[in-house]
């Protein structure tokens, strides 16, 4: 199940995406987001993943994965979640 969500971008302004899931990682003490902007590359609807934390209710700012290791562990994640939610 997917729900909307806002979320401040990188130019400070307010926008929508759809969230797909959240999600942890023992390892890191962050929680991250899997969402899209119903992009379309090819056939396919592109994704993203952020850490992300919550501002109010609805409202919440999203941050770059800079760590390395963090981010392949993060990517590697998202994949299994994606996995899990294509075949529900």
């Amino acid at each position: 199940m997917s729900n909307r969500i806002k979320v401040y971008n990188e130019s400070g302004e307010l926008e929508e995406v759809e969230v797909l899931d959240f999600f942890q990682l023992e390892e890191y003490n962050h929680e991250y987001v899997l969402y899209t902007k119903n992009e379309e590359e090819g056939d396919n609807i592109v994704t993203y993943v952020s850490i992300v934390h919550q501002i109010s209710g609805d409202e919440y700012r999203f941050e770059a994965i800079t760590n390395e290791e963090e981010l392949k562990r993060v990517e590697e994640k998202a994949e299994e979640e994606l996995d899990l939610l294509m075949n529900q």
